[in-house]
């Protein structure tokens, strides 16, 4: 078997493993986590530096301002995640609430279905690295770093 087709096929098998239930859990055994009647599925949208910069100088011209409000970012990143999310950001609630303008880097927010089988966790943060495009903290755009998704057996 050649290179690129091992490479292939290992790419098709770790698919394989991230799409079935549990597939990406990121929390090993060997940490003291026991699962209890609870699967837990974590992503981390990859995005690099350069990206988030771009994304910055977007909205900084005048574009796509939501981004500029972390609840209205998590509602985005969870529509794309959670098929029966409505899309409605007042669903959302603030795992760790915030005071308004206390500078905080990163907040999570939590969002579970009426049937109660799951809960999603979405994690926004905006990077201090950004504020010589932004010009302010007010205009820093929030990036979703990473959703968890806890099933109940």
């Amino acid at each position: 078997m050649s290179w690129c087709g091992f490479r292939l096929r290992k790419v098709a098998v770790i698919g394989a493993i991230c799409s079935l239930p549990g597939g990406i859990d990121t929390l090993p055994k060997s940490a003291g986590w026991k699962p209890r009647g609870e699967l837990r599925m974590l992503a981390c949208p990859a995005l690099g530096r350069a990206e988030i910069e771009n994304l910055q100088r977007w909205v900084t011209a005048g574009h796509e301002s939501w981004s500029k409000d972390a609840r209205l970012v998590a509602a985005r990143a969870l529509a794309r995640m959670a098929p029966d999310f409505t899309g409605d950001a007042t669903e959302l609630e603030a795992a760790d609430p915030i005071a308004e303008g206390s500078g905080d880097t990163t907040v999570t927010f939590e969002w579970a279905p009426l049937d109660g089988r799951r809960l999603y966790r979405v994690t926004v943060e905006r990077f201090g690295w950004l504020l010589p495009i932004a010009k302010d903290t007010e205009g820093m755009v929030w990036v979703p770093t990473r959703i968890e998704v806890r099933l109940r057996k």
